[in-house]
């Protein structure tokens, strides 16, 4: 471009760039119109399914849910709720040895060896309940 600003009325190029292959976007959209409990159901079968609901509905009608279709992981939350307790239960921790180190007192360095295990521990259970492999 030798020097030449790029204005947003330069056509010659994009001002961003498309992420993935142009030969994968799918750029054509469809609208239906649904009664709330129709969605609802849709939706619910799609979640059972581990799909998004576009995913379920291309499935549904084409046999296949499309090559970047990825499946949902189940989510138990109630075991969600009792990992993300004990991540904060952890940080409090973390930061009560903080405040202590401020305060320009000491703490034993098994006591923040045993506050990193409890966050690695709780982070560890947290991934694994949404499907993410841990990568400590």
């Amino acid at each position: 471009m030798g020097g030449a600003h790029m204005t947003a009325n330069d056509n010659s190029q994009p001002l961003y760039k498309r992420s993935g292959s142009e030969n994968r976007q799918r750029g054509v959209p469809i609208s239906i119109r649904l009664l709330p409990e129709e969605r609802a159901a849709l939706e619910e079968r799609a979640q059972a399914a581990g799909l998004s609901l576009a995913s379920f509905l291309r499935a549904c009608g084409l046999g296949a849910p499309g090559p970047r279709a990825q499946r949902k992981p189940h989510v138990n939350a109630v075991e969600l709720a009792k990992a993300t307790a004990a991540l904060n239960k952890a940080g409090s921790n973390l930061n009560q040895i903080a405040h202590i180190l401020n305060a320009s007192g000491s703490i034993a360095v098994t006591e923040c060896f045993a506050a990193l295990a409890e966050i690695r521990s709780a982070l560890a259970a947290i991934l694994e309940i949404v499907g993410r492999k841990s990568r400590l």
